[in-house]
């Protein structure tokens, strides 16, 4: 019973000891955070039951449980000290992101998460003067090591590393450093042939949608009544044999696919530290390290610059003929890389990531490409599309022997042939 007293003491002055670090420098150009005094005594507490937790016994379970309220309860006033526009990048953020990472890795036990946080906190406050910097960068390596132990010994996350692992070792291993460039280039072509069918089949549904944008736009013009012009509309689709969300098919049934790809590189991350490639791993990268990758596993400006180059390449080859509509997806074609440059940016990821999605988006231009060369060479031409804002003129059919043929007064389309010859 005296030991059993001990022991809970000891936790409970250790708690209290990590409640304010000895030697602690909080900033004085800015008024103490309440939020952060609140988590402080909140993670108290949390580490408190998770020391009574490890102690075992029947109550360990009910520590384990309060211990892990606790930790949620203090991540989430850390996080009103992260976020607020007072105490961002102040002596406050950079201890609250610190406990919250810490909090992270032991009561919660969620090494993902700790690894993003110290991720975080190394990225974003390098500058910052804190007190538990050189704790943090140790702790980032610990937690990296123990999240790359797990993902390469626990189901399902083993398979997906292994797959990685093998293509890493195919290529020469850790001693060639372009070896993991070379993991991701084969195993992003492999999934991209594996999807080939479902894309031409997107691509080509999209087409038909397309063709029809002339006589969607006379119908809209001819029936103002939108329920009307919904009902005309559903007819030209069932005349022409087109389901207007068919085209989203084949896209929904590639993300799974998608989802996939990404997380086998997700688990690999922390052996992407020994990748290089090109400029990634050089001298200059040693040199300039907040603008260039010191190996694939920290973040890239280049190749985050050619990413969204790649973006607005494919989004600028996917604008319809339609004047409306066009005005609206270059608009997109800009915003979108703007967006997601920002989003990579923001949240530094690796340049792996990026390596991922720059190698995905050349060949989906390139099969894109392809793909649209072929059916203009097919098709002779492209839709007539007015460009004044009026409706289309109907479209006028070549028949077999060069005349002319008109089309349908409803729905603006040639009539169907039954491919019998009439006799004079």
């Amino acid at each position: 019973m005296k030991s059993r007293f001990s022991v809970s003491l000891f936790a409970l002055l250790t708690a209290l000891t990590f409640a304010r670090p000895a030697g602690a420098q909080p900033p004085t150009n800015v008024p103490p955070s309440p939020a952060y005094g609140v988590a402080e005594r909140i993670r108290a507490q949390a580490e408190y039951e998770y020391a009574q937790s490890l102690e075992g016994g029947v109550s360990a379970a009910e520590h384990k449980r309060l211990g892990q309220l606790r930790a949620n309860q203090a991540i989430n006033k850390y996080k009103e000290v992260v976020s607020s526009k007072m105490y961002r990048n102040t002596w406050y953020a950079a201890e609250s992101l610190y406990y919250q990472a810490r909090l992270q890795e032991t009561v919660l036990d969620s090494k993902a998460n700790a690894v993003a946080d110290y991720k975080t906190l190394h990225n974003q406050f390098q500058t910052v003067p804190y007190d538990d910097k050189i704790a943090a960068d140790t702790s980032l390596q610990t937690a990296e090591q123990a999240l790359d132990k797990e993902n390469r010994t626990k189901f399902p996350s083993s398979l997906a590393y292994t797959v990685m692992d093998t293509l890493v070792k195919l290529w020469g291993g850790p001693k060639f450093g372009y070896s993991y460039f070379l993991a991701i280039l084969t195993i992003s072509v492999l999934v991209k042939l594996a999807l080939t069918p479902l894309t031409n089949k997107q691509y080509a549904m999209m087409k038909e949608q397309q063709k029809l944008q002339p006589l969607i736009k006379e119908l809209q013009a001819k029936y103002k009544d939108k329920e009307e012009q919904g009902r005309k509309m559903m007819e030209l689709y069932k005349e022409r044999g087109i389901n207007p969300a068919a085209s989203c098919l084949p896209l929904l049934a590639q993300l799974p696919i998608m989802y996939l790809l990404w997380y086998t590189i997700s688990v690999y991350q922390y052996q992407f530290s020994q990748g290089s490639f090109l400029w990634i791993g050089s001298g200059y990268a040693h040199q300039f390290p907040s603008f260039l990758g010191v190996d694939l596993s920290q973040p890239d400006i280049p190749i985050l610059l050619l990413y969204a180059l790649s973006m607005f390449i494919q989004q600028r080859m996917m604008i319809s003929p339609d004047p409306q509509q066009a005005e609206q997806q270059r608009m997109m074609a800009i915003m979108t890389p703007f967006m997601s440059t920002y989003f990579f940016l923001q949240y530094k990821l690796s340049s792996a990531f990026i390596l991922y999605y720059l190698i995905f988006n050349i060949l989906g231009t390139a099969q894109q490409y392809y793909y649209m060369k072929k059916r203009a060479g097919e098709d002779g031409g492209v839709p007539v599309v007015a460009t004044d804002g009026a409706p289309a003129p109907p479209a006028v059919r070549a028949s077999t022997n060069g005349a002319a043929k008109p089309t349908s007064a409803r729905t603006g389309l040639a009539p169907k042939s039954n491919g019998k010859k009439k006799r004079r």
